[in-house]
């Protein structure tokens, strides 16, 4: 017997609702504005992408980094070649085991990851059809399926 969660109709329900929320996730002014942060910049997607995961105002671990990207280590060494050359951050040996090397932003590196960050989070127009009760509801059914808060 087929439980209700796994029917065929629940599955179709399933693939519905997926298709929706990654034709909201494509939102075509987040991607505007994407494209005008990179155009203005000249920076590619791979450096913006690293600003997107770097925090403000702390240092943070290469390693971290390449984890938090789902890249490997060479890969980041790359990108923070280039936020270096354009002055957007600078690489410092950790405080405590100076093995280890961290990212650090530059004022000027701190300005655009907000503004690329800000870009990146910004609702899409579409929330606004919702009540502010339906998105607790649609936040506390996400927060079901991302309980580590990973998508970020």
């Amino acid at each position: 017997m087929t439980s209700e969660a796994h029917a065929p109709a629940a599955d179709e329900l399933a693939t519905e609702a997926w298709r929706r929320v990654r034709s909201i996730c494509n939102d075509p002014v987040t991607e505007a504005a994407w494209q005008q942060i990179m155009h203005e910049t000249g920076l590619t997607a791979g450096p913006m992408r690293a600003l997107r995961f770097l925090p403000l105002a702390e240092p943070l671990p290469m390693r971290r980094l390449a984890g938090r990207m789902g890249c490997d280590n060479s890969y980041v060494t790359s990108l923070v070649d280039t936020l270096e050359e354009r002055g957007l951050a600078r690489r410092e040996s950790h405080p405590t085991d100076r093995r280890i090397k961290v990212i650090v932003l530059t004022e000027k590196g701190r300005g655009l990851a907000e503004r690329v960050q800000r870009a990146y989070t910004a609702p899409p127009a579409a929330f606004s059809a919702l009540t502010d009760t339906e998105v607790a509801t649609l936040c506390a059914l996400l927060r079901r399926l991302d309980p580590a808060g990973a998508g970020g």
